[in-house]
């Protein structure tokens, strides 16, 4: 009798140990789920946060051409030739920002005494490129980068 007793006592001792084990690999699938969503909520807070520097610079950019192409107290008259601007410091640090402008007209409006208007198109396109100097990498290479394009129209009276 003594020895049937412990017999089943060395036969319940290997189940315990295949539930431990099953316990284990389920915390570990777990864990590695956890991981996984973390780390795209991280990367998508990262591009989210790019992109608002790109749309700031775009929207930088449709300022100082809006700036240029109507300045105070004077009529404009072509679209400005604007030079590409380049945000070397600050929160716009690494960001360029091309400025398009097309006149159109003058069209006719007769809603208007004079009829006519002329219409400005500004289009600002920014690219903010996301370097590696952060992570002790290469500084040269670039990860990835973020653009946005605005655009605007204005329209003045002939």
């Amino acid at each position: 009798m003594k020895h049937k007793a412990i017999h089943s006592l060395f036969k319940q001792q290997g189940s315990m140990l295949l539930t431990a084990l099953f316990i284990a690999i389920l915390m570990l699938a777990l864990g590695l789920t956890l991981v996984k969503v973390l780390s795209g909520s991280a990367h998508n807070n990262a591009v989210e946060y790019y992109g608002a520097r790109a749309f700031l610079a775009a929207q930088s950019g449709l300022e100082k051409g809006l700036t240029t192409l109507f300045p105070l107290n004077a009529v404009p008259a072509n679209c400005p030739v604007l030079p590409s601007l380049v945000f070397n410091s600050g929160y716009l640090a690494n960001c360029q920002v091309q400025v398009d402008c097309v006149k159109i007209g003058p069209l006719e409006d007769k809603s208007l005494v004079s009829k006519n208007v002329t219409v400005f198109r500004l289009s600002s396109s920014a690219t903010c490129k996301v370097n590696d100097c952060a992570l002790g990498e290469d500084c040269r290479k670039d990860f990835w980068q973020t653009q946005r394009t605005l655009s605007v129209e204005a329209k003045t009276l002939n």
